[in-house]
């Protein structure tokens, strides 16, 4: 088991790096042409299509693979609930992305682009990615997103010659990532020997109200993670919103590298053994966690002390306003880490969806309101300080949760040398 995990997040950990390093070798590229306002228009649009994608996952990728993992017999019909779930979903959204065109000023000001990124939405409803975790068998999805990344620089490199390409970005975006996502469904049909057949509205309504919890989490937690740029929005230019977006991409490549596959291999494994036992599954989390802990400090001092030679290497002297923003959310991928494990390891494998949702409804209205003061009195410099802010509480808040409830993951004698040596060689070694 340590063996498939190891390799697991070995092959994911490498190609999402893989994948980041594409980017390396087209934002460079990219940003000296279409500038701060083209990544304004486009991460605004972005960020508010990011609702739709949300509503449509509706946490699918937790809940799904944690049914999956738990009882592999039941493959064909979570697939099937899930499927037809979110085509329900997706007929809602498109519905409700219409309304809004016509009613925030900033969508309606570049309909070409909102229209583009929101037709992405479709990729979140067909992907089955749930099918693979809970399966763990990540190396196909590991290696399409490969393929996605690689075709994604040739494509970038071939066609955006000018500033007014930009529009170009979103459109490789939907292409390539409505082709993987068909494939994977395919691939996972055939290779799972999955019969899929639609659900009748009566138990689809019956699942969403079950997994209701998740779905109301993730939305809250994207009021203070997403919602920043949206509201930034209203007091900022679109260069402003660049800077700040292009600051939080950053440190948005570091959580895809890192946290995205750490989360993606550990959950299902940690959701078994908390199946298993529950103290079993507790001991797992005490003993990896503190090993990222130090990796991701490390981590976070080098953004911190390279943030001006990361901007003007990547981005462009044009980009020097987002260096501030850089520094400030250098240990973000740390806190982010940690919550992850609190929240989704910890509180969804004991069954404490309530507890973690009440967090993070609190969070997002501390965070809604915090936003609001400090983006409309300093810009983008606000808002990231709002988000720093704002995960620092949510943190804060997940742990003592736990504590109310005997569950402490943070333990003293697992941070020790030895103890560092030890939960390596259990990992490499067994």
């Amino acid at each position: 088991m340590r063996k498939n995990l190891l390799q697991s997040f070995a092959s994911l950990g490498l190609v999402q790096l893989i994948n980041y390093v594409f980017p390396l070798i087209t934002i460079p590229y990219v940003s000296r042409i279409i500038g701060p306002e083209g990544y304004g228009i486009i991460n605004y649009a972005t960020a508010f299509v990011a609702y739709f994608n949300i509503l449509i996952s509706y946490g699918f990728d937790y809940t799904a693979t944690r049914r999956i993992a738990a009882d592999p017999d039941s493959l064909g019909t979570v697939f099937s609930e899930v499927l037809t779930a979110r085509i329900y979903l997706f007929l809602i959204s498109t519905v409700l992305f219409i309304i809004s065109l016509f009613i925030f000023t900033p969508l309606s000001d570049h309909k070409t682009v909102a229209v583009i990124v929101f037709c992405s939405c479709l990729s979140t409803c067909l992907t089955p990615q749930y099918v693979f975790q809970g399966l763990q068998y990540l190396n196909i999805f590991a290696f399409t997103n490969f393929i996605r990344g690689l075709l994604n620089c040739l494509l970038i490199l071939l066609l955006i010659k000018q500033a007014d390409d930009f529009i170009v970005l979103p459109l490789i975006n939907l292409v390539l990532g409505v082709g993987i996502s068909l494939f994977l469904i395919v691939f996972a049909i055939l290779k799972f020997r999955i019969k899929f057949h639609f659900v009748q509205f009566k138990k689809v309504w019956k699942l969403l109200i079950e997994e209701r919890m998740m779905y109301l989490s993730s939305f809250v937690v994207s009021i203070y993670t997403t919602t920043n740029i949206i509201v930034l929005g209203f007091f900022a230019t679109n260069a402003e919103v660049g800077y700040y977006t292009t600051a939080q991409s950053l440190i948005f490549i570091v959580i895809n590298v890192i946290n995205l596959p750490l989360s993606t291999v550990l959950f299902p494994y940690i959701s078994k053994s908390f199946s298993n036992d529950q103290e079993e599954g507790l001991n797992v989390l005490r003993s990896i966690l503190p090993v990222l802990i130090y990796i991701l400090t490390f981590v976070g001092i080098l953004i911190y002390f390279l943030a001006p030679f990361s901007i003007h290497l990547i981005y462009g002297n044009k980009f020097d306003n987002a260096i501030g923003p850089l520094k400030i959310l250098a240990f973000l991928p740390l806190i982010s880490m940690i919550n992850t494990f609190l929240g989704i390891q910890t509180m969804l494998n004991l069954k404490m969806d309530k507890d973690f949702f009440n967090v993070t409804a609190m969070a997002a209205l501390i965070g809604f309101s915090l936003n609001l003061l400090l983006s409309s009195q300093f810009g983008f410099m606000g808002t990231s300080y709002s988000y720093l802010l704002i995960e620092i509480f949510v943190f804060a808040a997940l742990y003592i949760t736990l504590l109310k409830r005997n569950v402490n993951l943070l333990l003293a004698d697992k941070f020790t040398p030895n103890a560092m040596i030890n939960i390596i060689k259990r990992i490499v070694f067994k």
